[in-house]
C-alpha cells in the first residue's frame, strides 16, 4: 500500500508540475492542451493524503513498540519530526491551492498559474524536507533532494501532460522547439543531484544490491538507460521527423517515454520506502536480503563480504543484448513502431539489471 501511495504521490506532483508550466507557454509554442479542472483538483487534494500515509505507519509502529496510543504518537510526530512538520506545511499549501484552482474567480485570472507554481514548488521543498537526505544534512540534503525530485518532475511532468492531455497536433515543431533544451537542462539536474544524493545513502554501491534498498535502486538506474534514449529522440529525432512531415504526430511517441518513466516513478517509490543502507553490513543485521537478490545470486554469501563489479562472460552477454535493445529504440522510430520501441525499452532495461546482477562477485 505505501509503495503505491509514494507512486501515486509522484505522479500527482508531474501532471500538477507540467499542467501549470504549460499554462505559462503561449499557444503558438505548443499543442492545444486541457487538462480537466477535476483532475488538477484531484491531484492537489491527494497531495497530503498520500503523504500522510507514511505517516500513518509511522505512528502504528512507534504506538505499538512504546504501547501509547496512536493520537499521542501521531502528534509528536507533527510536532517533532522534520517529516510531519512538513506535512503540515503541506496541508496549508494544498489548501491554498485547492482555493486557487477551484475559485472561478482565481482560476481565470492571469496571473493563477504563475502563483499556483510557486505554491507547488514549496510542496516540493516540504517534500525535500521530509527526506533522510535532509534530515542527514538539513541545508545540502533538503537543497539536493529538492533539486533532483523537481529536475525530474518538470521533465516528467510535461511530458506526461502533453502526451495525454493534447487536443490536436499543432504547433509540435516550435513545442519541441523549446521542451527540447528544457527536458535536456532537467535531465542533468535530475541525473547530477541523484548520483549526489547517493553519497549521502550509499557509499558501497554494488554491496547495497543485496539488500532491497539497493535492488530498487539498481533497478531504477536500469530503466533510466531507455528512458534516456526515448529522451534522445524527443530531443532530436521528433523535432527532425516533425519538420520534415507535417504529419507526424510524436503524441504516441511521447506516451511511450511516459510508460517508462511510470515504471521509474515506481522503482523510486520502492525506494524511497526503504532504510538507506549506510553500512550494508551493519544493516544486513536486522534487515534481511533482498528476495531479487538470493533468488538470482545463487552463490554463499555472508554480511562481512566484500561484493566489487567485475566484468563476466555473462555480464558482457546481457550489457550487450542492453545495448542492442537500446538501439532498437531509435529503429524501430524509425519504422514508426512505437509500442515495439516500449518492449524494447522494456528488455533494455532487464538486460542491464541483470548483466550488473552477473557482474557481481
Amino acid at each position: 500500500m505505501i509503495y503505491i501511495s509514494e507512486g501515486l504521490l509522484y505522479i500527482c506532483f508531474a501532471i500538477l508540475t507540467g499542467s501549470l508550466l504549460l499554462r505559462l507557454i503561449p499557444e503558438r509554442l505548443r499543442p492545444s492542451i486541457h487538462v480537466p479542472d477535476g483532475v488538477l483538483l484531484a491531484c492537489v487534494a491527494a497531495i497530503p493524503v498520500l503523504s500522510f500515509v507514511p505517516l500513518h505507519n509511522l505512528a502504528m509502529l512507534f504506538s505499538t513498540q512504546f504501547e501509547i496510543s496512536y493520537g499521542e504518537m501521531m502528534r509528536s510526530i507533527l510536532i517533532d519530526v522534520n517529516s510531519g512538520k512538513a506535512w503540515v506545511w503541506t496541508v496549508v499549501g494544498s489548501a491554498g491551492l485547492i482555493v486557487l484552482l477551484g475559485v472561478k474567480s482565481f482560476r481565470k485570472d492571469r496571473h493563477m498559474p504563475k502563483i499556483a507554481l510557486f505554491v507547488t514548488l514549496l510542496l516540493i521543498v516540504w517534500l525535500g524536507y521530509a527526506s533522510h537526505a535532509s534530515s542527514l544534512s538539513p541545508t545540502k540534503g533538503l537543497i539536493i533532494h529538492t533539486a533532483h525530485f523537481l529536475g525530474f518532475t518538470v521533465w516528467i511532468g510535461i511530458l506526461f501532460v502533453a502526451g495525454w492531455f493534447a487536443k490536436d497536433d499543432r504547433n509540435w515543431p516550435a513545442f519541441l522547439g523549446w521542451f527540447s533544451p528544457v527536458a535536456i537542462g532537467a535531465v542533468i539536474l535530475t541525473l547530477a543531484a541523484g548520483f549526489t544524493l547517493m553519497t549521502f545513502t550509499t557509499q558501497d554501491y554494488v554491496k547495497s544490491w543485496i539488500l532491497p534498498y539497493g535492488q530498487a535502486l539498481l533497478l531504477k538506474h536500469a530503466l533510466i538507460l531507455p528512458l534516456l534514449v526515448f529522451a534522445f529522440t524527443n530531443g532530436f529525432l521528433y523535432r527532425k521527423m516533425s519538420l520534415n512531415n507535417e504529419s507526424f504526430s510524436p503524441r504516441v511517441w511521447l506516451k511511450a517515454e511516459g510508460v517508462v518513466a511510470l515504471l521509474v516513478l515506481a522503482a523510486t517509490a520502492v525506494l524511497g520506502q526503504q532504510a538507506p543502507p549506510h553500512n550494508v553490513q551493519e544493516t544486513l543485521q536486522v534487515e534481511s536480503p533482498s528476495p531479487l537478490f538470493t533468488r538470482i545470486f545463487q552463490a554463499p554469501y555472508s554480511p562481512d563480504m566484500d561484493f566489487t563489479f567485475n566484468w563476466t562472460g555473462s555480464g558482457l552477454m546481457l550489457f550487450a543484448a542492453a545495448l542492442i535493445m537500446l538501439g532498437g529504440i531509435i529503429a524501430m522510430y524509425r519504422a514508426r513502431r512505437p509500442a515495439f520501441a516500449l518492449a524494447m525499452g522494456i528488455f533494455a532495461a532487464v538486460f542491464a539489471y541483470l548483466g550488473a546482477m552477473f557482474s557481481m562477485a
